[in-house]
């Protein structure tokens, strides 16, 4: 279809200095991802043929792969395609090669895509035109998601609208996301981030500037199976609270103030019935169920708080959040794309081995 002269509200295009086509990148973190990549190639292709006013590199993070992901994609481009490949040096996770993917973008802005190609084109295009109309951070959500329904999707759903509500940054879908788009503010921002035990979606939310959502219909995945598993959910939902929420500590402190409440009535009713009965409490099962609770309530807040100062502690350390093995760039995007430069690592949360050697322009 012909693409407008002016975005979904009637703004202006945005462009480049000097009146250059906007450079987007995709990024897309891959692991074990090689039966899907050519047809990521293929979308890719589908996306530059439909908004030809654009320019767009696709930057494909491995993290870590074993099956030979980098090299099928790297074999499926061809003329025209302008694409980075970054071999991360083992699994970092999929928020840490998010975070690659940004350092490495060259673009105006940078759209997060999946590899197993669940996002329709159209939402691809109207994620571009939000970033038009003068968004720096366009969410996506699913409107329904194309696996089957469980606890474990449920609670993902639940878990998105309670860290809204209690972590301090409002702005983070209630609704859960799923990918989102970033302007180039926003990527220099992130870069210079140095959290090692990152949600990065909650660190887009986190940075403000101008914000909106949209909502897509999920596709079902080609082939593979996802990567994301219980695990690594679990671990995104301690990060996000100890990174973003002083929640577990205020709950530890009101549950103790509760049960400081409740022992010392207790242990009044106790002495009345003794006193009006003249006869001895029953002690040692009462004081036995109260000893393990405490003891029980005491171990958890202590873990609690251990987490966070093991995060800090993990953070003091200054160790990457990722290690870029290798790059390889295969086109040359437009002229307006932000050059990344070889005289420092990417950012300040990776370190990249050919970039301290020189050989990454």
């Amino acid at each position: 279809m012909d693409r407008p002269s002016t975005t979904l509200n009637g703004s202006p295009d945005v462009r480049s200095p000097g009146g250059e086509k906007p450079l987007v990148t995709l990024i897309a973190p891959a692991l074990n991802e090689a039966d899907n990549v050519v047809g990521l190639v293929g979308f890719y292709r589908e996306i530059r043929k439909e908004m030809p006013d654009l320019d767009f590199e696709l930057v494909l993070v491995d993290d870590g792969s074993t099956d030979g992901t980098a090299e099928v994609f790297m074999s499926a481009l061809g003329e025209g395609d302008v694409a980075r490949v970054a071999r991360l040096s083992r699994n970092f996770g999929s928020h840490a090669a998010v975070t690659a993917g940004l350092a490495m973008s060259r673009g105006d802005c940078a759209l997060t895509i999946s590899t197993d190609l669940q996002e329709p084109l159209e939402a691809i295009v109207r994620f571009v035109d939000e970033w038009r109309a003068g968004n720096d951070i366009v969410w996506g959500v699913r409107k329904t998601r194309a696996v089957p329904k469980g606890l474990a999707n449920l609670l993902s759903r639940k878990f998105s609208s309670v860290f809204n509500k209690m972590s301090d940054i409002p702005t983070y879908p209630k609704e859960g996301p799923s990918q989102v788009l970033v302007s180039r503010a926003v990527m220099d921002v992130i870069n210079q981030m140095p959290e090692r035990n990152r949600n990065v979606l909650g660190m887009f939310a986190w940075v403000g500037f101008n914000q909106t959502t949209i909502a897509f219909e999920q596709l079902p995945r080609p082939a593979g199976k996802s990567k994301w598993t219980n695990k690594k959910k679990v671990k995104l939902v301690v990060d996000s609270f100890v990174e973003f929420s002083a929640a577990p500590f205020l709950i530890c402190f009101l549950l103790g103030l509760g049960l400081l409440g409740l022992g010392f009535l207790g242990i009044l009713a106790t002495l009345i019935v003794a006193l009006a009965t003249l006869s001895a409490p029953v002690g040692w099962v009462l004081v036995l169920a109260a000893v393990v609770f405490f003891s029980g309530l005491n171990l958890a807040a202590l873990g609690g708080f251990g987490e966070y100062l093991w995060r800090a502690g993990d953070d003091a350390k200054g160790r990457p959040v990722y290690i870029i093995r290798n790059v390889q760039d295969i086109g040359q995007p437009g002229p307006s794309a932000h050059r990344v430069t070889s005289e420092k690592p990417f950012s300040n949360a990776g370190i990249s081995v050919e970039a301290r050697t020189g050989q990454i322009a």
